[in-house]
């Protein structure tokens, strides 16, 4: 990936760097399909009546970029009076309450899980941009679960186990912290004791640590926050849990109970990677580069002696293609050892040296980039082994 003047905070990814963002997506949808969840999308750009519903146009509107129609239709008429005012989306939690406005929903429907992995842009202040780490255009595995009050504890155990299953793919440790209402939150203050109630009650029955931050929440609910460290130990928040009881009431939300009376539903808000961008450059310096075969952009090289192996190269390319192994030949007229040097620095996972003899009993001689050598393997074997290793994300 790289950052120009013309975006600043915006990342152009490039074709490696784009391979690990769609791995991480294909992860979480995969996921978050065994857990329930609906996929959406929603529209980037949107009227300010939207925000001033959810109420982000009073607490957030800092934030956003915003454009005025006629200032880009007519530049010689500066006003904002009287035009129509599009905001780009900062969050997607405003479009995912007009997804289930849209339809009489029943108790029967509850809880009702929608994810989206929308771009999202914020107007960070220029000072404040750092890398992949804080940037202006970014997406989330966001989701809001519309549920009953009931519903919380279950609901919550299942993030909890899906939190578990994110994070524990690649052997991050990471704490909690609790937020409770910031000032000039909106809602009343019984709405928001009941809500830091709830939440800070799940959690403790979770058993897992957790400290408590005054003041930390969103402006519409208490939060969970899900806390790791980079390589220098600076820590970064990444997912978050959001227990959010205004909004629904700001969109007139609704659903039928047992007995047939109207009653608003609560709304869960929540992301595990958080930010994909902030997730990708926490896991670069996890990994030191060095990502797991699953992960890797290039999880094979083949590594042929002379030029007589490039069509038996070109084979094995073939074979691993077909089941979706991404593979490349070092076709170079280099000495061995220095594509194999070359390959070992590039943290590709596997490489396979291939000569005559290799091609004569139909192997490849298996290697890995930290200096293993797993000795010959029939390409169907290997074909296996790093067949389970992208399944098992070992």
């Amino acid at each position: 990936f790289f950052f120009h003047e013309t975006s600043p905070g915006m990342a152009y990814w490039l074709p490696k760097g784009l391979t690990l963002y769609n791995e991480l997506l294909s992860f979480s949808r995969k996921v978050h399909k065994q857990y329930g969840y609906l996929e959406i999308a929603t529209p980037i750009l949107n009227k300010k009546e939207l925000y001033e519903t959810s109420g982000h146009w009073q607490h957030y509107r800092g934030d956003m970029f915003i454009s005025p129609m006629s200032l880009i239709r007519n530049e010689s008429k500066d006003v904002f009076a009287g035009t129509e005012v599009f905001g780009v989306k900062p969050m997607n939690c405003p479009n995912a309450m007009n997804v289930f406005a849209i339809s009489t929903r029943s108790y029967r429907d509850l809880p009702l899980r929608f994810s989206e992995t929308s771009v999202l842009h914020r107007f960070e202040l220029s000072g404040t941009l750092n890398g992949l780490f804080r940037c202006r255009e970014f997406r989330q595995d966001d989701a809001h679960v519309f549920m009953r009050m009931d519903q919380l504890k279950e609901e919550f155990e299942k993030i909890m186990e899906m939190i578990q299953i994110f994070y524990g793919a690649f052997k991050l440790d990471y704490r909690l912290r609790f937020g409770t209402r910031p000032e000039g939150a909106m809602g009343e203050t019984k709405d928001w004791d009941k809500a830091e109630e709830a939440l800070e009650e799940v959690l403790k029955t979770s058993k897992k640590e957790y400290t408590k931050e005054e003041g930390e929440g969103a402006f519409y609910g208490p939060k969970i926050d899900i806390l790791m460290k980079d390589s220098l130990g600076r820590e970064w928040q990444t997912g978050t849990i959001q227990l959010d009881f205004q909004q629904p009431k700001n969109f007139h939300l609704k659903y039928i109970d047992q007995n047939g009376k109207e009653e608003t539903p609560a709304v869960i808000h929540r992301a595990i990677y958080g930010s994909f961008e902030r997730f990708i450059g926490i896991l670069t310096e996890h990994f030191a580069g060095s990502f797991p075969a699953w992960l890797s952009p290039t999880q094979v090289v083949i590594l042929p002696i002379t030029d007589k192996q490039l069509t038996y190269s070109q084979k094995i390319v073939e074979v691993l293609q077909q089941k979706g192994i991404r593979t490349k030949v070092d076709e170079r007229n280099e000495r061995l050892q220095a594509k194999i040097r070359d390959a070992t620095l590039a943290k590709v996972p596997y490489l396979l040296v291939v000569g005559g003899k290799e091609e004569e009993a139909n192997t490849v001689a298996v290697r890995t980039h930290d200096g293993r050598d797993l000795g010959a393997m029939k390409i169907e074997e290997f074909l296996d082994k790093i067949t389970k290793d992208v399944e098992n994300k070992s």
